[in-house]
């Protein structure tokens, strides 16, 4: 059993004003990862139902981690200011997303195997 995990964004599906680079580089991946799950679910005849069902994809978006880049966004001054004044906001106030709390629901994704191969989940999905 394969699964495959992209850790994702919600700039992959949404747009960010200033954050175009990073939106598209997101969206680009998204998009590689659910066209690998659809040729990999395809029928071909090169590969058996049971080959099928070992290969799993998921892209993961973590939610608004507490990390570096959010350290980062929330001190950079050439931010959207709407961005900005919300992850300076969720900085002080205490409120991103714990790493290992986000990591608890892809495991617990994972786990119970029940998401679409190709399918985008984020973290206030679960």
């Amino acid at each position: 059993m394969v699964r495959i995990v992209n850790i994702s964004s919600i700039c992959a599906i949404d747009l960010f004003s200033t954050m175009g680079v990073y939106c598209a580089g997101k969206a680009a991946r998204d998009m590689f990862h659910k066209v690998l799950a659809k040729e990999y679910s395809e029928d071909d005849s090169k590969q058996s139902s049971e080959e099928k069902q070992q290969l799993k994809v998921l892209n993961y978006a973590p939610g608004p981690c507490d990390t570096e880049m959010t350290d980062l966004l929330s001190e950079s001054p050439v931010l959207d200011n709407k961005l900005h004044d919300y992850f300076e906001s969720s900085k002080q106030n205490n409120t991103l997303v714990k790493p290992e709390d986000s990591a608890k629901k892809l495991v617990d994704l994972l786990r119970n195997d029940k998401y679409e191969s190709g399918a985008h989940i984020d973290y206030y999905d679960v």
